[in-house]
C-alpha cells in the first residue's frame, strides 16, 4: 500500500509541476512577451541534455496474496516485484520541420531503478533488493500548442519506445549466491513500449531553451530470468503477463542551430493619385530608344487630351513639330542622349507635359579577331585563317581580306612556300586581315610559326670496283646495289641515288669508261626486268669524274671469293689499282644534301639509261 501511494504521489507531483510551468509560461506570453513564427526568426534543429527522477508502478493482476503448500502454510504478498524510484539522465534531439509539429529522438542512457522482490512469507526479510539500471530509446512526434518562435511552447507527444533493464553485476551474483532464493543469475531484459507525455519549452537566449518534461511509459513487466510461480518460504518469483507503468519527470537545456529567417516582403508601393479633373496627362514612348546615325525614331504620346488640344514637341528644349506624333531623325546629329518633350494645352484643362530620351550611338569602325590553325607549319605546308569582324553602325561588314609578311594567302588559306628559314630553324610570320563597312575599315592580326626541317646528309655505300678497261658490274657490285642500296630505296622511295664513275691512269679515256660504269650501275637499279630493280631513273644522278677521285676516299667491297664471278670479272684486294677503277654509290634522303663529289651530275633518264636494259 505504501509503494502504491509513493508511485501515485510521484505522478501527481510531476503533473503539478508540468501544469504550473505551462500556466506560468502561457501567462507570460499573453501578458506582453508575445512572439510568433510570423514576426521573429526560428531554429529548425536542437540537441539537449536532461535529468530528473523516474518512477515505476507494477500493473500485474496476478499478485493476489495468500497460498499454502505441502511443506507448510505460507503466503506471498500482493506485489512480488517493484522498482525503487531513482535518478535519470539522457540526451534528446528535435527537428521542428513544421510550425506546430516536430520530431524528437531521446535516449535515457542512465536511470537507477533498483529491483525490489518480495520473498514468499514467512521469511526474515519482507523485501529483497537488487541493483538495476534502466534505459529507454524513443522516437516520436511533438505536437506544439504555440507556433515556432514563441517564447513559451507547450507540447505533448506519443510514440514507440524501446525499454531495457540491466541488473548490475553485483546484483546478478547476489541473486545466485543467496541460498534462500535458489534462483538463477538475474539476466538483462528489454521490451518494446509506448511512451507518452508532454512538456514546455522556455526561450532563454537566442541559442538555448530551458524545458520541463513529464513522460509516461507503458511496457511489459521484465522477468530477469526469474520463475513465475512462488515456491517455499523465502523464494522469489515474478508473475507472467504483468505490465509496468513508468513516469519520468525531468528538466533540461536544448541548444539550437540552423536558423531560418522569416522573409519580410515589403508592401507594394502606393499607387499614384488619380489625376484631378481638368489635368492633362502625358506619357511618351520611343521605338527604338538606341539608334545609329541616320536612323529614325517614332515617338508617340498617350494622353487624355481632347481633339482640339495643342501639341508642342521639343528636342533638348528646342521647339519643333506640333503634330500628334514625332519622327525623330538622326541625320547630322552628334552621338549622345537627346531629351524629347511634349507640352499639351487645351481649353478647360490644366497644361500637361511628358518626356522621354533617345540615344544616338557613336560610329565605331569594324573590329575583330583573327586566328590561324594550325599555328605551326613546315615550309611548303598550308594553314587555315579565321577572322570575325563586327561593327556598331554603318551597314554590314564585308568579308575580310588577309595578307602575310612572307609566303602567300589565297582566300583564307595561308601557304608557307617561299618563306626563307634556315635548316632546323623557324620564323614567325604575321598575317593581317582587313574588313570594311560602308564608312571605314578595321584590321586584326595573328601570327604563324614557319619551320624548316634540318638538312639530311647523304649516305655513302661501298664502292663498286671494275677490272681494267671493263664497264660490267660484277656480281660483287650487284650485291651492293641489289641488297644494301635496296633497303634505302624501300624506306625512302622519294630519295635520290648518286653514282660517281672513275677510271685509272692508262685506261682508254675515249671509251668514257667512267660514265658507262655509272650508267651500268644505274641500269641495274632501274631497268625493272630480270634481276634489275624498278627505281625511278629520274631520281638517279650520274657523274663521270675520270681520273679525278674528287677527294672521296676509297670504300672497297671485294667479296673475296664469297661470290662466284664470271671469268675476267673478279677483283681482289691484291689489285692495288682497283681503287681508281670504281663507282661511288650514294643515297641522298628526301630533302637531303647532295654529296660534294656529285659535281654536275645529270639524271640517268637524260643520259639514255633505258637503252641499256638490265645488264648481265
Amino acid at each position: 500500500m505504501k509503494n502504491k501511494l509513493r508511485s501515485f504521489g510521484g505522478f501527481v507531483l510531476a503533473g503539478a509541476l508540468l501544469y504550473s510551468c505551462t500556466f506560468s509560461g502561457l501567462a507570460q506570453t499573453s501578458s506582453g512577451a508575445k512572439a510568433t513564427s510570423d514576426d521573429r526568426d526560428w531554429y529548425k534543429y536542437s540537441i539537449g541534455i536532461f535529468g530528473g527522477v523516474q518512477f515505476w508502478k507494477n500493473e500485474s493482476r496476478n499478485n493476489a496474496a495468500g497460498a499454502a503448500t505441502s511443506s507448510g502454510p505460507f503466503y506471498f504478498p500482493g506485489k512480488a516485484v517493484s522498482f525503487a524510484p531513482g535518478g535519470a539522465l539522457g540526451v534528446r534531439a528535435n527537428q521542428d520541420f513544421l510550425n506546430y509539429i516536430g520530431v524528437e529522438e531521446a535516449w535515457t542512457f542512465y536511470a537507477r531503478n533498483n529491483i525490489r522482490l518480495q520473498p514468499v512469507q514467512p521469511y526474515t526479510a519482507q523485501t529483497v533488493g537488487f541493483g538495476d539500471y534502466n534505459g529507454q530509446v524513443y522516437i516520436g512526434p511533438l505536437f506544439y500548442l504555440t507556433p515556432r518562435g514563441s517564447r513559451v511552447r507547450p507540447f505533448f507527444t506519443v510514440g514507440p519506445a524501446f525499454e531495457y533493464w540491466k541488473p548490475t553485476e553485483g546484483a546478478k551474483v547476489e541473486a545466485l549466491i543467496v541460498p534462500a532464493f535458489g534462483e538463477p543469475r538475474l539476466q538483462w531484459r528489454n521490451n518494446v513500449a509506448l511512451a507518452f507525455g508532454g512538456g514546455v519549452k522556455f526561450h532563454m537566449t537566442e541559442r538555448f531553451d530551458f524545458r520541463v518534461d513529464a513522460r509516461g511509459t507503458y511496457t511489459l513487466q521484465p522477468h530477469f530470468n526469474v520463475t513465475a510461480e512462488p515456491g517455499g518460504p523465502g523464494s522469489l518469483y515474478i508473475p507472467q503477463h504483468g505490465s509496468e507503468l513508468g513516469l519520468q519527470a525531468s528538466i533540461g537545456v536544448d541548444w539550437k542551430w540552423h536558423k531560418n529567417a522569416v522573409v519580410v516582403v515589403p508592401p507594394p508601393p502606393a499607387p499614384p493619385p488619380p489625376p484631378r479633373p481638368g489635368d492633362l496627362t502625358v506619357s511618351l514612348s520611343a521605338r527604338p530608344t538606341s539608334v545609329c546615325p541616320g536612323d529614325t525614331v517614332q515617338v508617340t504620346a498617350s494622353t487624355n487630351a481632347p481633339d482640339n488640344a495643342t501639341y508642342q514637341w521639343s528636342i533638348n528644349g528646342e521647339s519643333t513639330s506640333q503634330a500628334k506624333t514625332l519622327t525623330f531623325g538622326t541625320n547630322g546629329r552628334q552621338a549622345g542622349n537627346y531629351n524629347i518633350g511634349l507640352a499639351l494645352t487645351a481649353p478647360g484643362f490644366n497644361p500637361g507635359s511628358g518626356s522621354t530620351s533617345v540615344t544616338v550611338r557613336p560610329y565605331v569602325p569594324p573590329s575583330g579577331r583573327a586566328s590561324v590553325s594550325p599555328g605551326e607549319v613546315y615550309v611548303t605546308e598550308t594553314s587555315t585563317i579565321s577572322a570575325n569582324f563586327t561593327n556598331a553602325c554603318d551597314g554590314p561588314v564585308q568579308p575580310p581580306v588577309c595578307t602575310a609578311s612572307e609566303g602567300s594567302v589565297s582566300g583564307m588559306t595561308y601557304n608557307s612556300t617561299g618563306v626563307q628559314v634556315d635548316p632546323g630553324g623557324q620564323k614567325s610570320v604575321t598575317i593581317t586581315c582587313t574588313a570594311k563597312d560602308d564608312r571605314s575599315s578595321g584590321t586584326a592580326t595573328t601570327s604563324i610559326v614557319v619551320k624548316r626541317k634540318a638538312d639530311l646528309q647523304a649516305v655513302r655505300l661501298p664502292d663498286i670496283v671494275f677490272t681494267r678497261n671493263n664497264t660490267r658490274v660484277n656480281n660483287c657490285g650487284k650485291r651492293v646495289l641489289l641488297e644494301e642500296l635496296k633497303t634505302y630505296l624501300d624506306k625512302d622511295p622519294t630519295g635520290k641515288v648518286v653514282l660517281v664513275g672513275h677510271i685509272d691512269q692508262g685506261e682508254l679515256k675515249k671509251l668514257r669508261l667512267d660514265e658507262h660504269r655509272a650508267l651500268n650501275a644505274a641500269a641495274i637499279i632501274s631497268a625493272g626486268s630480270g634481276i634489275c630493280l624498278n627505281f625511278n631513273p629520274s631520281q638517279i644522278m650520274v657523274q663521270a669524274s675520270g681520273e679525278d677521285q674528287g677527294g672521296a676516299d676509297f670504300k672497297p667491297y671485294f667479296c673475296e671469293g664469297s661470290v662466284q664471278e664470271r671469268g675476267g670479272s673478279r677483283v681482289t684486294s691484291a689489285d692495288t689499282r682497283a681503287q681508281y677503277r670504281r663507282v661511288e654509290v650514294w643515297f641522298v634522303p628526301t630533302n637531303g644534301i647532295m654529296p660534294p663529289s656529285a659535281g654536275n651530275a645529270k639524271d640517268a633518264t637524260s643520259l639514255g639509261v633505258s637503252k641499256l636494259g638490265c645488264p648481265k
